[in-house]
């Protein structure tokens, strides 16, 4: 924990001198218990960038090609990440989600698997929705809009928590999820800047 609080501050500060960064939303985010995080995916950056805006700890998965990078792999282990082999059915990485939500920790995931790069959102990955209907724990739709660059602006806006029924049909259940982080990507919310303590 020390290690996470430690680059937690550090990225907080390297990141908002670096972006133009706002928020929107925070009061959504629940102090305790377990939640699952929706983000859109733009860049390499959304899981530190996203992960510095929550005020309390998060878990996510990283590709599994990550964990074998000398000191890097063994850093993002320390910050919350857990390996997913991507493009087939990650049992292993399921079933650790699974342990971190019965934990009521906060486990951050990117429904579309792959970067959209600001094009249009990408369809919700079975596993998102599987984790949501297995758990029932409460969902939080983050959208990322704007652009990463030398003081350019990079938008959060975190919505309202919302739960996706066991019976919904898996395709519906999917639309869903993409809906939901879309309507916070096109909201035009009133932002804090990220200094602000929360």
């Amino acid at each position: 924990m020390m290690i996470y609080g430690f680059f937690y501050w550090l990225v907080r500060i390297l990141m908002s001198l670096y972006f133009r960064i706002e928020v929107s939303g925070l009061e959504h985010v629940p102090k305790r218990g377990s939640v699952l995080i929706l983000v859109n995916h733009i860049t390499f950056l959304d899981p530190p960038m996203a992960a510095i805006l929550m005020p309390r700890p998060v878990y996510f998965m990283a590709k599994a090609e990550l964990f074998s990078v000398p000191v890097f792999g063994w850093l993002i282990r320390r910050l919350h990440a857990f390996p997913v082999h991507r493009g087939k059915a990650d049992r292993k990485a399921i079933r650790t989600s699974l342990q971190l939500l019965a934990r009521d920790q906060a486990l951050m995931i990117f429904p579309e698997g792959h970067r959209s790069h600001q094009g249009p959102l990408q369809e919700a990955r079975a596993g998102a929705v599987y984790l949501a209907q297995k758990t029932g724990c409460p969902c939080l739709p983050i959208g990322i809009s704007g652009q990463y660059g030398f003081r350019k602006t990079i938008r959060y806006s975190i919505g309202e928590l919302f739960t996706i029924p066991p019976e919904m049909e898996r395709h519906d259940a999917q639309k869903m999820i993409m809906e939901k982080i879309a309507e916070q990507i096109e909201a035009p919310a009133h932002q804090e800047s990220l200094p602000k303590k929360v």
